[in-house]
This record gives C-alpha cells, structure tokens and sequence, in this order.
C-alpha cells in the first residue's frame, strides 16, 4: 500500500510538472518578422541595370517563467543578392536564464549558445559556420550588483559578430564599449560591479580580458546612466568609456541619449 501511495505521489508531481511545462510553452512570446528591400540600379553608373535585393527574417520565442527558469530561442536571417552575387547568413540563439532569491539576495544564472552559419555563391568553400557558448552569474543586494562571465568562441572562418534583433550583445563578456564579439578561438572572462544609489540611476565598471590565439586583449571601462523623466518621460542619458590594454591600446569614450516618443 505504502509502495502504491508513493507512486501515487510521484504519478502526480509528474504530471503537474508537465502541465506547468506545456502552461509555459504555451503562455510564451514569439515573435516573427519580415522585411525586404529593392535597389535599382541607375542607368548611368559603370554597371547599368544592376540591382540589389536583400531581405531579413526573424524568429524569436520566449517561454513564460517556469519556476524561476525561462527559455530563449531566435534565428534570424539574412540574405542579399546583387547582378553578380549572393550572400546569406543565418544567426541561431539559445538561451536558458534561471532567477531566484533569498531573503536579502537575487541572483540570475545563464547559459547560451550562438551559431552563425554564412554562405557566398562565389565561395568554393560553401557553407562557413562558428560558434560560441557562454555562462554567466549575477548577483544583486541592495542597491549593489555584479556578475562574472566566461565566453568561448570555437573554431571558424569568421567571428561571433552576428547581429540578432532585440540583443544588444550575443556574448556576456562584452566589454563596455570596444568589444562585443570574438574571433574564432577566442576565451574571454568579465568582471562587472554596479551601484544603483536611486531606481534611475547607474554607475558601474567592468573589465574584461580575451585571450585569442596570437593577441591578448584587456578591456577597462566605466559606465553611467541617467533616468531623465523629469525632463521628458523616456528620456536616457548614459555615459560610458572604456581602454584596451595588453598587446593593444587604445581609448573610447561615448556619450548616448535615447528617448521613447
């Protein structure tokens, strides 16, 4: 009887993780877009009756929280073809983030995963791909936060450039401002430490060093930003600068103001 109960017990925890799971499959955000563009060529340039079309598909999923656990996915592409040519490269993302907290502590744990395959019909080489993987761990107390990252790029013929609709950064170990990709072969660590002394304002530092194959690169930089309601609602001011170090130098300093109308 005791044996029954408990694969009772275990029955149902089973199925209420499934429908939990289906529940959050099912309350999730996909997004799907498609644009497209046409150039003609002009009659009076050195290649009359040329034309470029190209055109940008994008796939984006995201599952409603699941116990603190919410999972990503997107693939975007993109394609271009001219009178002699044609390229196209497709960007795949995956994503699995975890939220929890203590009493006093939050914390974020993430993992990634990013592939970006490119062709060019001229290219006897056909279809190139890289990849790249990264984790990263977050914490917040307070009105403080910090979080370490480690990213890898595999072998490949190209970097983990891509650019994917609605990230800013495919990698977590991007620096403030001189690096947000890797060439192939490429291991990189961050470190960044944050202060919020009010909910609209940040001021934070990170550094960042990538290790490539012949070149090894540090990256330090601060940065700020300003919540301006007051001014107009929306408004955003940041300010950021960041040095490159090691077997590079080199200094970037930015200034960025966004507003939502």
């Amino acid at each position: 009887m005791k044996k029954f109960t408990f694969l009772l017990i275990i029955l149902s925890h089973s199925l209420f993780a499934a429908d939990s799971l289906m529940d959050a499959l099912l309350d999730g955000n996909l997004t799907h877009k498609i644009s497209s563009n046409y150039k003609e060529g002009d009659e009076e340039e050195e290649t009359p009756f040329s034309s470029t079309k190209t055109q940008k598909i994008l796939f984006h999923y995201q599952t409603a929280p699941l116990g603190g656990l919410r999972l990503e996915v997107a693939t975007q592409s993109f394609a271009t073809e001219t009178h002699q040519t044609s390229t196209d490269n497709t960007i795949y993302y995956t994503e699995a983030l975890y939220h929890g907290n203590t009493e006093d502590v939050g914390y974020k744990l993430s993992a990634n995963y990013y592939a970006d395959t490119y062709r060019q019909s001229l290219m006897q080489g056909g279809l190139e791909t890289t990849n790249a993987f990264g984790t990263k761990a977050q914490m917040n107390y307070e009105n403080f936060g910090s979080y370490i990252a480690y990213s890898k790029v595999l072998s490949g013929a190209r970097g983990a450039n891509g650019d994917l609709e609605g990230k800013d950064h495919l990698l977590p170990t991007s620096s403030v401002l001189s690096s947000n990709n890797y060439t192939p072969n490429t291991a990189a660590y961050a470190v960044d430490v944050n202060y919020s002394p009010r909910k609209d304002i940040t001021l934070g530092s990170r550094y960042v060093i990538a290790n490539e194959v012949q070149t090894n690169l540090s990256y330090t930089g601060v940065y700020s930003n300003f919540q301006l309601n007051e001014i107009t609602k929306g408004l955003n001011l940041g300010f950021s600068y960041d040095k490159t170090g090691i077997d590079k130098q080199s200094d970037q300093f930015s200034i960025n103001i966004k507003s939502k109308f």
